[in-house]
């Protein structure tokens, strides 16, 4: 049974530097509205889809926070009967800590936004408006846009000609996007963080072209009355022989300069054997190039985003490190910027992939609980599609509402999975449920929890809604049936498909007043603060 902690006991769990996984088990909206600052959102509706990426090591202190409903001792049952032995519930969860004194985040990458902040107030790198950056484009000055996002997130929303470079690429790219050192850089992201982090990569590289900073990114030139484009995937090609060569060089001034270590694979090899200890391997190169031949141990997370996003990849804080690439170039920038936002063990490998023993494919994620959803019954789509035609089964579909909402199975019911307990009681008759999800796994974890709730028998759609969609069998777009509140988003602060130029206006007005307070809070907390950059 998960032990119990105090808001008290918390703030000296969090400060006295030991492992910890902080884990808030709320919905995206929930959390959202309010969360300690090193708080990893881990929704207990997705939890054992996650959990061993995010926490690999089952003896870490792994602490949980919910709004005191409950969420976290369901929770914490999950995670003992995974293997996890050393649990603790916050009690009172989040409330609890607030009324304690503790600091309350709003929105979702507190840490990496508040350090992208942190990074401009003290490195200062040069800035452009952009109505400068209009202006210029206009008189056909030479110049160029490089977006530091992952492409998916450009694909969202981009600035215009912009070329997609994510962030720990830029260094390997740069002599091919811009050979001509005459040629001004500019550098973008959605907001701040990725933004001002590869402005500065650059400077620190070296590179000799002037570079400035998009103020507020995408954000900001939409605020400025400019339109950015939709739907476009538009990035930089394969790095030269030269381009990679400087690349190699430049990496080696940031590793002197910010004190970036390497480690022998003998040491690695030590490390795996700890138990004490939690280890993430990451490789950051590109997903095509992880693919091809990586280590077998190793995660796959873009150097870019483990900078911008951590929070979406790992989460045990003070755990130790190691980032691997193929020539160490990109490796070494991360580990110079994760070193910087305050993690203590971060290494790079020496020698990166070669010599090695490397594995191919995608990266294979542990869920032992999908094994005992192995008796749950399938239905493909084109059976799925003659029910309904007859009436006789009830769709439920519990992807994110923002999936559903975007197409869903005709009559399907969207609900979360983690408040069916519920909320079961609310659904219509039917001789059979039927479950999906976008790719299906989560409808089979919620299938095996329906069954320990109704008598109705109960199955899955295979291969989920992705399949539905593939067999050309018509979507319905819209919150047509919803089964409990829609809060797995905080909308308040985010811009939604379909919104109108007024309303998606508005939110992004309210997350840079958002983004303005963010480090005036974090100085009033005395659980975290980023070290001193040099």
């Amino acid at each position: 049974m998960a032990g119990s902690m105090q808001p008290d006991a918390l703030r000296s769990a969090l400060t006295d530097g030991g492992e910890f996984a902080l884990l808030d088990v709320r919905e995206r909206g929930e959390y959202a509205r309010g969360h300690l600052f090193l708080a990893i959102n881990l929704p207990l509706s997705h939890l054992e889809l996650r959990l061993r990426r995010y926490v690999p090591r089952r003896t870490v202190r792994v602490i949980i926070c919910d709004d005191g409903s409950g969420l976290s001792e369901r929770a914490g049952r999950v995670l003992e009967s995974a293997g996890y032995t050393d649990v603790f519930v916050i009690v009172g969860g989040a409330p609890a800590c607030a009324a304690a004194g503790m600091e309350m985040y709003r929105a979702h990458y507190a840490v990496t936004y508040a350090f992208g902040l942190y990074v401009d107030r003290h490195y200062r790198p040069p800035a452009i408006t952009p109505q400068s950056l209009q202006a210029k484009r206009a008189s056909g000055e030479e110049l160029v846009v490089l977006d530091a996002r992952p492409i998916w997130d450009f694909h969202d929303a981009s600035i215009p000609w912009a070329i997609d470079v994510p962030l720990a690429e830029l260094p390997y790219r740069i002599r091919d996007v811009a050979p001509d050192p005459k040629t001004q850089v500019i550098i973008t992201c959605g907001a701040v963080a990725r933004g001002v982090l590869g402005g500065r990569t650059l400077i620190e590289a070296g590179v000799e072209n002037p570079v400035a900073v998009l103020t507020n990114g995408v954000r900001g030139w939409e605020l400025a009355g400019y339109e950015s484009q939709h739907g476009v995937r538009r990035s930089a090609g394969p790095s030269s022989r030269e381009a990679i060569d400087w690349a190699h060089a430049a990496a080696q001034h940031v590793k002197n300069h910010y004190g970036v270590t390497f480690i022998a694979g003998q040491t690695l090899q030590r490390w795996r054997a700890d138990d004490t200890r939690t280890l993430y391997v990451i490789d950051v190169r590109t997903r095509e190039e992880y693919e091809a031949g990586h280590l077998h141990d190793a995660i796959w997370v873009l150097g870019g985003e483990l900078i911008g996003l951590y929070e979406d990849h790992i989460g045990t804080w003070n755990a130790r490190v190691c980032l691997v690439d193929d020539d160490t170039s990109r490796a070494i920038v991360t580990a110079s910027w994760l070193l910087r936002m305050g993690w203590p063990d971060v290494v790079v490998l020496e020698g990166g992939i070669h010599e090695h023993e490397l594995v191919t494919g995608p990266e294979v994620q542990d869920v032992p609980e999908l094994d005992n959803a192995h008796h749950i019954p399938r239905i493909d789509a084109q059976a799925l599609a003659n029910r309904i035609a007859k009436d006789a089964t009830l769709v439920l579909d519990v992807a994110a509402s923002s999936q559903y909402e975007s197409g869903h199975v005709p009559g399907a019911w969207w609900t979360i999975r983690a408040r069916l307990p519920a909320l079961i009681h609310k659904l219509p008759a039917a001789q059979q449920y039927i479950v999906t999800s976008e790719e299906g796994r989560l409808a089979l974890l919620t299938a095996l929890d329906l069954r320990q709730l109704t008598a109705t028998p109960v199955a899955v759609l295979a291969g989920g809604t992705n399949a539905w969609r593939e067999g050309g069998f018509a979507l319905v777009n819209g919150m047509t049936r919803a089964l409990g509140e829609i809060d797995d988003n905080l909308a308040e602060l985010n811009v939604r498909a379909g919104d109108d130029r007024t309303t998606a206006l508005a939110a992004r007005r309210r997350m840079l007043k958002w983004q303005e307070e963010l480090l005036d809070k974090l100085e009033r907390d005395d659980t975290f603060s980023f070290p001193p950059l040099p």
